[in-house]
């Protein structure tokens, strides 16, 4: 998950596709988070670990950390549930980052490489980021030069685009992924889905949190605003400088004053002033 300028939405609005309300529900119904991973990727999963929500990971103290939205895993494979509302750019490369780290702290020292878990990297988008109307894009690495031979590293990125509903064959996959984009719940796990999402209105505590959270981000945003607007003042604070120092020395030039008495004047370095000269 990366920090967003979110919609102001309030609690009573949020629905399961808003990030805070798919990690809270799918951290706490553990058997709701396995039947949406087996749905999602068309497997059986023997058992999983509690999910854990906004799992905070970072390979060394100077590296960027990453903040998974549902993470969980068993003994032979590691999930990372993303769900992603807005248009980004940037998500394959998210996921190669979130993969990397995921294999570092999947893998101790010492471990032979044979120990990596099979990995899904997985965004639930309710956009197309990739503009070919599929409803899902699974990658995983193959060879160039024969399709059919695939490295087998054990490693899959799976981005769904929910919008292409209508495309998926499977029903009760098409109706989750309507369901994402609100419409009405009409199967088994959807209507779980929005009986969870009713239950968590009337939670209090997360309730709170939500406002708490919702608080931190509009102080992020603003301490970035007001960053970018510092920036800005400071740059044109310079270039008014910079424009003033060198009008001056084109007419200190004209006056026929030296390069090196010009410098003097106006500060500026020698070669800038030979440049004005050879302008004039």
């Amino acid at each position: 998950m990366e920090t967003n300028i979110h919609s102001n939405k309030s609690y009573d609005e949020l629905t399961f596709a808003d990030n805070f309300l798919f990690c809270k529900i799918l951290e706490t119904n553990p058997d709701l988070c396995k039947q949406i991973i087996e749905l999602l990727l068309d497997i059986q999963i023997d058992h999983l670990e509690i999910p854990q929500s906004e799992l905070a990971m970072q390979e060394a103290i100077d590296s960027k950390s990453v903040r998974f939205d549902v993470f969980t895993k068993n003994d032979k494979q590691i999930f990372d549930l993303e769900i992603q509302t807005t248009q980004k750019t940037n998500l394959p490369q998210r996921a190669r980052y979130y993969q990397s780290i995921i294999d570092v702290d999947n893998l101790n020292k010492g471990t032979n490489y044979s120990k990596l878990k099979h990995t899904y990297v997985i965004f639930i988008c309710t956009k197309d980021i990739f503009s070919k109307g599929f409803p899902v894009y699974f990658f995983e690495n193959i060879c160039r030069e024969d399709n059919s031979l695939k490295l087998k590293d054990k490693t899959y990125k799976v981005f769904f685009n929910a919008s292409a509903y209508a495309k998926i064959e499977n029903k009760e996959l098409r109706e989750f992924f309507k369901f994402l984009l609100g419409k009405e719940a009409t199967t088994s796990l959807t209507k779980t889905l929005a009986d969870k999402v009713d239950i968590a209105k009337k939670n209090s505590t997360w309730r709170h949190l939500y406002m708490t959270w919702q608080q931190t981000i509009d102080e992020e945003v603003e301490a970035i605003v007001e960053s970018i607007v510092k920036d800005a003042c400071e740059k044109a604070s310079q270039k008014s400088i910079e424009d003033t120092s060198v009008q001056n020395a084109i007419n200190a030039l004209k006056l026929g004053l030296s390069v090196d008495q010009v410098g003097q004047i106006t500060g500026l370095p020698i070669e800038r002033i030979k440049e004005l000269k050879e302008e004039l």
